[in-house]
């Protein structure tokens, strides 16, 4: 039988599980951190305008950091 479910906390915060003791690649808490930011801003939710600065910013480091990366394991 499907038992109710807790609803969502109002004021919109929600834990991110994640194990105890471990850490993200510097990549996934880039993506995680632009990811994050565009759910919480009104303006990057928006799908007609462009992204915000901070946004932008978030997304930028992200792709240099995939980048990075990518380059790192085509070095070897």
């Amino acid at each position: 039988m499907d038992e109710g479910r807790q609803p969502p906390p109002e004021d919109g915060t929600r834990r991110r599980p994640i194990a105890a003791g471990t850490r993200l690649s510097p990549v996934q808490e880039a993506y995680g951190a632009a990811a994050a930011h565009s759910l919480d801003c009104t303006w990057c939710r928006d799908i007609d305008r462009d992204r915000c600065s901070v946004g932008d910013a978030l997304w930028s480091t992200y792709l240099e950091l995939s980048d990075a990366a990518y380059q790192q394991l085509r070095r070897t």
